[in-house]
């Protein structure tokens, strides 16, 4: 368990850093420099694929240990086990498996104009993921 806590310590700082990527996004837009403004938007899909990732791995050995599930071996499968064993609502669940999907889209097939599409749905997973994680945060204190 002491291993799970950590795997949570570590996404709780990758939603940390993906917090503060809309803020200096924010502060570049106000600038203008459009060619900073590009390079804070790769940096948020960049630490938004990150803390996926950190996400669903950390949900698969928290179903793994804490609700003793086994061969759940892929991120929708995670979310829909999530939705299963009550760690997050049937709503948050639906919104990650669009993640899931979002994230496809900004790595196997990198295409601006899609990862564009993405990057204006990245604060509602965040804030979607935030708020789960907090519950376990109280849930493994």
């Amino acid at each position: 368990m002491e291993k799970l806590r950590l795997d949570l310590e570590q996404l709780n700082r990758a939603l940390e850093t993906l917090e503060q990527s809309f803020r200096v996004a924010q502060e570049i837009e106000k600038i203008g420099n459009w060619e900073f403004v590009l390079a804070a938007e790769d940096s948020t899909i960049q630490r938004f694929e990150y803390t996926y990732e950190t996400f669903w791995k950390f949900f698969k050995k928290y179903l793994e240990q804490v609700h003793y599930l086994k061969d759940i071996n892929s991120p929708k499968k995670t979310f829909l086990a999530c939705v299963n064993a009550g760690v997050c609502t049937l709503n948050e669940g639906s919104i990650f498996i669009d993640m899931a999907d979002g994230r496809n889209e900004t790595s196997h097939v990198y295409n601006i104009e899609a990862s564009r599409v993405v990057l204006a749905d990245i604060p509602e997973y965040y804030s979607t993921m935030f708020a789960v994680v907090k519950r376990v945060n109280t849930l493994l204190d």
